[in-house]
């Protein structure tokens, strides 16, 4: 009985799971994945923001930040563990305002300044939180 005891608590003993598939990845790697497809996403952004209407390539690059953001969206807005961050929600609002503003009136559309001053401090404010990790 003594031996058999031993092997039985080997075998439940406590270990973390392994992901399988990429489900049930631990908290860490879900939360450096997040932080670095954040703060890439919010880079785009800029890029965006900063070029001139009239600029060749502002209708590609609007295209592309355009699957970016449903990739971002895609991913977290159903992840618990990084759907409650300040990030998050913040990030969030800047990719719906411009989702929305680029799909209303199309990627060479100039942003109004209301939106653009909305959209320019929630970027402050997103930066900041992931540069405090939160």
């Amino acid at each position: 009985l003594g031996a058999a005891a031993m092997v039985a608590s080997a075998l439940m003993s406590a270990s973390p799971a392994q992901a399988f598939l990429g489900f049930g990845e631990d908290d860490s790697k879900v939360q450096e994945k997040y932080l670095q497809s954040t703060t890439e996403v919010l880079q785009r952004v800029q890029v965006v923001l900063d070029m001139d209407k009239k600029d060749p390539a502002k209708e590609e690059t609007v295209k592309e930040l355009r699957k970016d953001i449903n990739n971002w969206v895609a991913a977290y807005r159903r992840e618990d563990k990084v759907s409650g961050r300040p990030s998050f929600g913040v990030t969030y609002s800047i990719l719906n305002a411009l989702a929305g503003h680029f799909n209303s009136f199309g990627p060479t559309a100039p942003i109004p300044k209301k939106r653009l001053e909305r959209i320019n401090k929630e970027m402050k404010d997103a930066n900041l939180y992931l540069s405090r990790g939160r």
